[in-house]
C-alpha cells in the first residue's frame, strides 16, 4: 500500500490526506475552471484554453508560468487569436500539447506559426473522471485530429499522471499532407529556473549526446549523464537529447521532475525525445513522442508523470542542488 507522502525538511508541511478533491472554481478570470488537491499539492486545470495553469505544494507557489497579459482570455469558437487582423500566437502559459513537429507547421496549418490553435488555446470538452479530469479538443480542421488527455492527481503524493491521446478523426483540409506525421510534444512553460536539467542517453547516437540551438553550449555544463542547462537573462536558447526517464528544472528550491520513458520510433526534431527552451520570461520543457503515421480512426499514446520534491537546506550551491535533484529524479527509476 502507498504512504502518505510529505514534504522534506519540514515538520509542518503539509502532507497528502489519501482523497483527491476536484472542484470547479475561477480562476486568473476564467470561469468553469478545475481545481484539485491531495491535500499535498494543488492543480488547476482551465478547459477554455486547454491546459493545466497551475501545479505546486498547496503552501508555495505556482511552477508553472501564467502570462498575465491573457488572464481571462480565450480564443473565438473554432478561429485563431488575432491582434490588428493577424493571426498571432495567444502565449497563455501552462502546459499543453502540440500534435506536429513544428518543421510541419506551413504545410499543415498553412503558416509558420503560430502552432495548431484546437490543440493550443482553443476551447476544450471536460469530464470529471477518478482523481481528476479529462480534457478533449475539438476536431482541428488542420491536420483532423484531436487531443485526449485525462489529468490524474495522485491521493498519497505529488505524482500527476497524463494520458494521453492523439485521435485522428477525419483528413487534413490539405490533403497533400496527408499521412501525416503526428508527434504528442508537450510544452511546459515553467517559471524562470535555477537551472535544467536533461538526463543524456550513454547509448546516444548524437554527437556528444545533445544538441544544441542559438549558441546553447555558452550556458551548458555536462557531467557524467546529466546536462545542466543555466537560463540566460536576455538571449533565447535552445538544447535537446534523447532522453529516458525524466526531463527536470530547480525553480526557487523546488524540484520538478517529468518522468516518461523512451520508446522504439522515429522522434522528431532528428531524434529528441526532451528538449528545453530558455527565454527570459520562462523556460519551457518539452517531451516528444515518437512520429505516428495515423488513418482516420485510429490513435496514438504518450504517458507522462509530474513530480515535485523541495531541495534539502545544505543544498547551496549549484553543483549541490544539482546532485541532490538528480539524486531523487533517479530514485523513481524501475
Amino acid at each position: 500500500m502507498c504512504s502518505k507522502e510529505s514534504e522534506p525538511n519540514s515538520p509542518t508541511a503539509p502532507e497528502a490526506t489519501g482523497e483527491v478533491t476536484v472542484a470547479k472554481t475561477t480562476y486568473s478570470g476564467w470561469n468553469d475552471a478545475y481545481e484539485m488537491t491531495n491535500g499535498l499539492v494543488k492543480v488547476v486545470v482551465v478547459p477554455a484554453i486547454g491546459r493545466i495553469m497551475y501545479y505546486g505544494f498547496v503552501d508555495g507557489a505556482n511552477i508553472l508560468w501564467n502570462n498575465p497579459s491573457f488572464y481571462g482570455k480565450t480564443l473565438p469558437y473554432g478561429q485563431p487569436y488575432r491582434e490588428n487582423g493577424a493571426i498571432t500566437w495567444a502565449n497563455f502559459g501552462g502546459d499543453k500539447v502540440w500534435p506536429t513537429e513544428q518543421s510541419q507547421f506551413p504545410d499543415i496549418n498553412g503558416y509558420a506559426w503560430p502552432p495548431d490553435h484546437w490543440f493550443d488555446g482553443g476551447a476544450h470538452a471536460v469530464d470529471e473522471i477518478a482523481d481528476g479530469v479529462r480534457l478533449s479538443s475539438q476536431v482541428s480542421n488542420y491536420c483532423g485530429a484531436q487531443s485526449i488527455r485525462e489529468i490524474i492527481l495522485d491521493p498519497f503524493s505529488s505524482e500527476l499522471k497524463i494520458n494521453q491521446t492523439i485521435r485522428k478523426a477525419k483528413r487534413a483540409q490539405n490533403s497533400s499532407v496527408e499521412p501525416i506525421e503526428y508527434t504528442i510534444w508537450n510544452v511546459t512553460q515553467i517559471r524562470p529556473p535555477k537551472m535544467a536539467l536533461l538526463r543524456l542517453n550513454p547509448n546516444s547516437r548524437l554527437e556528444d549526446r545533445i544538441h544544441l540551438w542559438q549558441q546553447a553550449d555558452a550556458n551548458l555544463l555536462m557531467s557524467g549523464d546529466v546536462a545542466t542547462f543555466f537560463p540566460h537573462p536576455t538571449s533565447s536558447q535552445k538544447a535537446g537529447a534523447d532522453s529516458d526517464f525524466w526531463l527536470a528544472a530547480i525553480v526557487d528550491n523546488i524540484v520538478i521532475g517529468e518522468f516518461f520513458r523512451l520508446q522504439t520510433g522515429v522522434y522528431p526534431d532528428n531524434g529528441l525525445s526532451a528538449e528545453v527552451y530558455n527565454c527570459p520570461d520562462y523556460t519551457e520543457l518539452e517531451l516528444l513522442s515518437p512520429f505516428a503515421r495515423l488513418s482516420t480512426g485510429e490513435s496514438t499514446h504518450f504517458t507522462i508523470s509530474w513530480r515535485l520534491t523541495r531541495l534539502p537546506s545544505d543544498a547551496v550551491s549549484s553543483a549541490q542542488k544539482r546532485d541532490a535533484a538528480v539524486a531523487w529524479l533517479d530514485s523513481f527509476q524501475e
